[in-house]
């Protein structure tokens, strides 16, 4: 099946964050995992401590949901850390109190499952990170699923639940949520886990990252050349199928069995409905190139692109191996904005490509420490065949800046940083991440 085929290129992940566009479920797993590190210096509960904070509103959906019977009746020993946003921040999101007073149990339980987490997180666990520590939400988004990882129950197939996550980190006393500041550290610890306080509400992302861009307008040279250029290696491979089977292959047959390999712009950077659980998102981390972006580098037209590709492609069918080999000038130019140029990582000779290792990063990691990341590494590949870094980061003017390590072209500069998506965050950025070696014409 074209799906397990591809569970390789889906971005392990134990725990994804953002609100889903479709409707939700309301979930409560069963404590997973080791808990978390946390000092015992705590005299109220995670309720007693809303009931006094300044989070009013939340407390407010708090007392009006069932989320807080279905916590009481885990027991004493079930221990929950809450990120309740205060009255300014719910209300700035939207939720005033009138609204609140409105809403459906339902509702009120999926937002206070978003903000909560199982275990208690200690603030110093924040402190002094060179990256962000993940933490999985209690929402979980049904119909999506990710690469394996703590679900042993989703043999065979291989899959884990998809939940929201929050990317964190403390950075000059100021709580950081993928990348963004949410005021002033506020920590609170409770005999039954621990309280934080946001000044701001965590941005609920119900798009995939296709969605945002299309309806974001400045990205439709990057859609558009990738849409054709997909178009035209599915017409490449069908024509030459063709007289090999009598008839023509439809997209999805050549997808499935033959042209399983390349990574389709649509099913990258949204996600695709098997109708049953098998991973089907991609998440990952995507610098997008606006329109300006291409005309800095020559290309004033998608036409402008599609020349270069019918020039310089030499996707085919090889019919003495059966399998598809080539591509288009496109699929490199693009592939570190997509896929951190992995078209140009080490393969194991036996085994190919080594495992994708996760790769979501906010705007507060993209600095040199990523330099010495493995972007790929383990799987059945051998640990030589490990695949780093392939970008440098610096700052200038505070403003992030990127670029592949020998190009001669000028390094690409953040203008928007953590746009929030399901398939995870988007930077955008003014110009190609355009390989070494690489001629525009």
């Amino acid at each position: 099946m074209r799906d397990l085929r591809k569970l390789g290129s889906v971005i392990l992940l134990s725990v994804l964050f953002l609100l889903g566009a479709c409707s939700k479920t309301e979930f409560l797993p069963d404590p997973e995992g080791s808990q978390i590190p946390f000092q015992n210096e705590a005299t109220k509960t995670v309720d007693e401590l809303l009931a006094a904070s300044s989070a009013k509103i939340y407390y407010a959906a708090w007392q009006r949901s069932n989320f807080k019977n279905t916590i009481a009746a885990k027991g004493i020993k079930f221990d929950i850390t809450i990120f309740a946003p205060d009255d300014a921040a719910m209300q700035a999101a939207g939720f005033t109190a009138a609204v609140v007073q409105q809403m459906s149990v339902e509702e009120l339980d999926n937002l206070l499952m978003f903000y909560t987490t199982i275990g208690k997180l200690n603030a110093e666990v924040l402190k002094g990170r060179t990256d962000n520590y993940v933490v999985k939400s209690m929402l979980q988004h049904p119909g999506l699923y990710v690469q394996y990882f703590e679900n042993p129950k989703s043999y065979p197939g291989g899959y884990d639940n998809y939940f929201y996550s929050n990317y964190m980190a403390v950075n000059a006393e100021n709580l950081l949520v993928n990348g963004k500041s949410m005021g002033k550290l506020n920590y609170i610890p409770a005999t039954n886990g621990a309280l934080y306080i946001l000044g701001k509400a965590i941005e609920k992302p119900v798009k995939t990252r296709l969605q945002a861009l299309i309806d974001d307008g400045r990205f439709g040279m990057f859609l558009e050349s990738q849409r054709l250029t997909d178009e035209m290696y599915l017409n490449t491979i069908g024509d030459a199928l063709e007289p090999l089977f009598g008839y023509r292959l439809d997209n999805e047959e050549i997808k499935r069995d033959y042209a399983y390999e390349r990574l389709y712009y649509d099913e990258d950077m949204a996600y695709v409905d098997y109708g049953y659980p098998v991973p089907n998102i991609v998440i990952s981390t995507l610098f997008a190139p606006t329109d300006e972006a291409f005309h800095k580098a020559g290309f004033q037209t998608v036409a402008d692109i599609m020349r270069l590709n019918e020039e310089r492609g030499d996707a085919r069918f090889d019919e003495n191996t059966f399998q598809i080999a080539g591509g288009y000038p496109l699929d490199t130019l693009l592939n570190f904005h997509r896929d951190w140029g992995r078209f140009f990582a080490p393969r194991d000779p036996s085994y190919g490509l080594a495992r994708n290792n996760t790769t979501v990063f906010y705007s507060n990691v993209l600095n040199p420490s990523l330099e010495g990341y493995m972007v790929n590494i383990g799987g059945t590949s051998q640990a030589i065949y490990g695949y780093k870094m392939p970008l440098s980061f610096s700052m200038s003017n505070n403003k992030t800046q990127i670029q592949v390590p020998g190009s001669d072209r000028p390094a690409a500069t953040v203008l928007e940083a953590d746009i929030n998506t399901l398939n995870g965050p988007i930077h955008v950025v003014d110009q190609l991440l355009i390989p070494k070696g690489f001629k525009l014409n």
